[in-house]
């Protein structure tokens, strides 16, 4: 334990040293809206739930912001395309089925499908939290904006937030009449196309319908029997919004979404015989997702200290079903069917406003509740199996206050707690133990359960203000993740469950300012945090099932680390951004045998899986107007991320990579641009998945991400 403390303490100082001795000449990127066009433009962040939406460099906390028409820049489809655009944030898909979500950020994440699995990373959709990693990397339609907040953030968010927490803002009616649409064609043969329409429909109500549909011929080529291409889909999303505002101190907004996606199962590679982009299956499989969403916010301003109580009631359904070829050869070695439904409600009713002068206080009441169904069927060595899976009833409930005290000129004090009480009840059919029926989805359950789980998150924090332009500020917060059950039980010996919560304690500090005349913003936090009962799911290649996941508290671990980022213009046509993290991580107490050797012994010398140690990216930006003719604005970025290990045995690899993106847009008026883009420049060959087979076949599972891609753009509003 001494030996890995003091390794990691030297690694984090040596870049200390480094950013400490550069920053000051650094032209390059922060957290608080980078990827912004407009220089050092006053970008605002939903983070602390306040009364008013904050600017981000006023916040004491790691987070950026990327605006709309930042997104539109990157051209990003999903938040995958974000994966290497954020220090120390992988935003990558697990690549079995469409959509589902593996996020890590500061090296906590999760690597699996079983949807009663809790994220570490939480997404919410405008203030309402998605409860399983299913359906979240789907198209994304007309967004004002999108959060990245890294760290523990239990306090406001809850559970299940222990890495950060990703907030996408849909884009909501103003009043005014408008319309826009874009498409896009990419090579692959990728086309899409999006548009939205806006107006008042009388004096008190404003509405907004933004549509997308998408054509994917498939971008992979398989080399299997048959041949043909993989990766085609074909997508589409609907959103209406209505906002009502009765009157000048209230407001109703609804917002509802649906959308489906029909496609291929994924590009699934044996690295034991593959390399580059070339794979050979005999099933190419499917993906279909379906989802639906309602969300109702109102907002009504009350008293004399600017105070708002707020209510966001939402109500998700999604339904997932997949077909992929896991042992990625081109024979029926273990094929796996999986479906998953899950129905969620809830409900956070809060309050913030100013008490008295010098004192701000967010206080809020959380209901949350879900139905998860998760049914599988597997083919081994061409026989199909008999169906498995279980049925999870979930409720959790919490309370919470936060304290913004000014202790004195320029220094602000932060109090807060939150309560959560949980239940979860379950019903599971073990593989091999039962079955249910592949129509009806009835089981024969052989296991029934139920547990509750009751957790206090604190939070102390202090900003202080040594210049009108430099913040420094420091904090500790507790954070958890949710004790529960394995639905995909496929060890008839092993209980699914319950395991235990997965708990944090964090220390953050960081350091948020402008110079150069206000041409210059700096970002840079340290963290340092203690990770106590880790949730992992620990795989075994099996030759009777295919593959046995045993979820359990395996290990303690400490992991601490740094993100810097920084943006710089210079004169009126060029930024310049970068971003820097690191993040270092070791085992300092292991519970269960990691490796499958029978022991723990030496396990703590294993690697934590999900943790990339380094991620930086530096991107250039060029615009001015050409004579009388229009805009023309260029964009080239590179970013990197290391490779991780994907598994607790340490025997898969998450690819790192060099990314290059560029982009040529010339917009002749104001109301059209068309632009010309890369992305992957290098054709880097990125696997989303990797997990060693060996004991079932000589093959890995490695579902392979699209190479190089490159695409034009038109974009045009009314």
């Amino acid at each position: 334990m001494a030996r890995h403390t003091a390794s990691r303490c030297r690694n984090v100082c040596a870049v200390l040293l480094l950013v400490a001795g550069t920053a000051p000449n650094a032209e390059t990127t922060t957290g608080v809206g980078v990827s912004d066009l407009r220089p050092l433009e006053e970008v605002v962040t939903t983070a602390t739930k306040k009364s008013q939406a904050e600017a981000a460099r006023d916040v004491p906390l790691a987070v950026t912001v990327l605006g709309g028409e930042a997104l539109a820049e990157r051209h990003v489809t999903d938040l995958e395309d974000l994966s290497y655009a954020l220090p120390n944030v992988a935003l990558d898909g697990i690549g079995t089925g469409k959509g589902i979500a593996n996020f890590s950020i500061r090296g906590l994440g999760v690597a699996g499908s079983i949807p009663s699995i809790d994220p570490t990373v939480g997404v919410f959709v405008d203030g309402v939290y998605l409860g399983v990693n299913y359906g979240v990397v789907m198209d994304m339609l007309d967004l004002e904006a999108i959060e990245v907040l890294r760290g523990p953030q239990g306090l406001l968010f809850g559970r299940n937030v222990t890495g950060g927490a990703v907030l996408l803002r849909s884009r909501r009616p103003d009043g005014e009449a408008s319309a826009d649409a874009q498409l896009r064609i990419e090579t692959g043969l990728d086309t899409r196309f999006s548009g939205s329409v806006e107006g008042a429909l009388g004096d008190a109500v404003e509405a907004r319908l933004s549509a997308g549909w998408r054509d994917d011929r498939g971008w992979f080529d398989n080399e299997g029997p048959g041949g043909g291409s993989v990766g085609a889909e074909t997508a589409w999303v609907l959103r209406p919004v209505l906002t009502w505002r009765p009157s000048a101190l209230a407001d109703v907004t609804l917002i509802y979404e649906r959308g489906d996606s029909d496609g291929d199962g994924p590009a699934t590679q044996n690295r034991r015989r593959f390399r580059g982009f070339d794979f050979a299956i005999d099933e190419p499989g499917f993906s279909r997702v379906d989802w639906q969403h309602a969300i109702v916010e109102a907002n009504r301003r009350v008293g004399s200290g600017g105070g708002v109580i707020t209510n966001v009631f939402g109500w998700r359904e999604v339904e997932h079903a997949s077909l992929a070829d896991i042992d990625s050869t081109t024979d029926p070695v273990f094929h796996l069917f999986a479906y998953t439904a899950q129905r969620q409600f809830s409900n956070e009713l809060r309050y913030s406003g100013w008490l008295r002068p010098g004192w701000e206080m967010t206080l809020g009441a959380y209901a949350f509740s879900q139905d998860i169904r998760y049914r599988e069927r597997r083919v081994i060595r061409s026989a199909w199996g008999v169906p498995f899976g279980g049925d999870q009833d979930h409720r959790t409930g919490g309370v919470f206050v936060n304290n913004d005290i000014e202790l004195a000129p320029d220094w602000l004090l932060t109090v807060g707690a939150r309560y959560t009480l949980e239940e979860k009840d379950v019903l599971v059919a073990t593989a091999g133990n039962s079955n249910c029926a592949t129509e009806s989805h009835r089981c024969e359950y052989d296991f029934r359960d139920g547990d509750t789980w009751r957790n206090v998150t604190p939070r102390v924090g202090l900003q202080f203000w040594p210049g009108a332009a430099t913040q420094l500020y420091g904090h500790f917060t507790k954070g958890f993740r949710s004790g529960g059950y394995n639905l995909r039980n496929t060890a008839p010996g092993v209980a699914p469950g319950p395991f235990d919560e997965e708990e944090q304690d964090a220390v953050e500090l960081g350091l948020k300012s402008e110079f150069a005349e206000g041409r210059v913003r700096l970002n840079v936090a340290a963290f340092h945090n203690r990770v106590y009962g880790m949730q992992r799911q620990v795989t075994r290649a099996d030759v009777a099932a295919g593959g046995v996941q045993i979820t359990a508290n395996t290990a303690d671990a400490t992991i601490e680390g740094l993100e810097v980022e920084v943006l710089a213009a210079l004169g009126d046509t060029v930024t310049l951004s970068a971003f820097l993290g690191y993040t270092d991580g070791a085992y300092d107490r292991v519970r269960f045998d990691l490796n499958g050797d029978g022991s723990t012994v030496d396990d703590d010398r294993l690697d934590l899986p999900r943790l990339a140690r380094l991620t930086w990216g530096l991107e250039g930006r060029y615009a001015r107007e050409i004579g009388g003719l229009g805009r023309l604005s260029i964009r080239v970025g590179v970013s990197h991320r290391d490779d991780s290990e994907i598994t607790d045995d340490n025997r898969g690899v998450l690819d790192g990579g060099d990314l290059v993106d560029a982009s040529v847009a010339f917009a002749p008026s104001a109301r059209l641009e068309i632009t010309l883009y890369g992305r992957n420049l290098l054709d880097e060959v990125l696997r989303r998945s990797d997990f060693d087979l060996t004991g079932l076949v000589y093959s890995t599972y490695s579902p392979l991400k699209e190479g190089r891609v490159v695409g034009l753009s038109v974009r045009g509003a009314l």
